[in-house]
């Protein structure tokens, strides 16, 4: 067995089944409806292999990653020189960064919000103020639990392309310390790379945020405005009237 995050093109591979240009419209609709400042240079966290890099860049975006893991930050500036671009990268975490010069717009994916403590989550809204412009947007995708009554199991899905094929499968054990509110996640991919087999695994301990709390850290850090939160990445479906949750956004503006 061997540490996911160490083979980013694998791990690349098995999140491709994403709608880049779609969830970058997305982010161009919020721009125009919610942003109180032009936006020109952006920042994802928790970037791993920067999947948005070339429609950001294509789009006349600057791009701004930043990772706690060497091979993926090494893997997505690779994809920059083949594209001929010039994103700044960091190595840093994200309860404690800082940027040389701030940004207008800031972005995590897939849940990829990795805070243990309540301390974690206020020190992780200070880093991202201090990033962001004031009027600039910080985009939560599928960080926020709106499905802290249901189980939620697993999920299982396969990729293959250019004669790779990942087996995927994300399991939530759900929570495993009720006072601490934290859970765990695995991510385990079975890899076919023209007949060499690989079996990698990423296990994460990782503090659930419940809306209302969410709401509570807000206002106790004192730099943010709430915006909303949609369902399923559709701007036109709030949460509030959801029947069922996927993929839910959340969506703050910098004081």
């Amino acid at each position: 067995m061997s540490d996911l995050y160490g083979h980013p093109r694998y791990y690349d591979l098995a999140f491709s089944f994403r709608d880049i240009g779609m969830e970058v419209d997305v982010f161009e609709e919020c721009f125009r409806k919610h942003s109180k400042i032009p936006v020109r240079r952006v920042l994802e966290l928790a970037c791993g292999p920067s999947p948005h890099l070339e429609e950001l860049t294509k789009r006349g975006y600057e791009y701004v990653g930043l990772d706690t893991n060497r091979a993926m930050i090494d893997y997505a500036q690779g994809k920059a020189r083949a594209l001929g671009t010039h994103p700044t990268f960091l190595l840093a975490d994200m309860w404690s960064f800082s940027l040389e010069e701030p940004v207008d717009f800031v972005y995590t994916m897939l849940g990829s919000l990795y805070v243990e403590t309540t301390q974690d989550i206020l020190s992780h809204l200070s880093s991202v103020a201090k990033a962001l412009n004031p009027g600039g947007l910080y985009l939560l995708d599928a960080c926020i639990n709106f499905r802290w009554n249901e189980a939620m199991g697993e999920q299982i899905w396969s990729i293959e392309k250019g004669g790779v094929k990942v087996d995927v499968k994300f399991e939530n054990e759900g929570t495993v310390d009720f006072a601490a509110q934290t859970c765990i996640n695995r991510i385990i991919v079975d890899v076919d790379d023209h007949g060499k087999m690989l079996h990698l695994e990423n296990i994460e301990v990782l503090r659930t945020i419940f809306p209302q709390e969410f709401l509570l850290l807000l206002e106790k850090s004192g730099l943010y405005e709430f915006v909303g939160w949609w369902n399923n990445w559709n701007m036109a479906k709030p949460i509030e009237v959801a029947k069922s949750i996927n993929r839910p956004i959340t969506l703050i503006r910098r004081l």
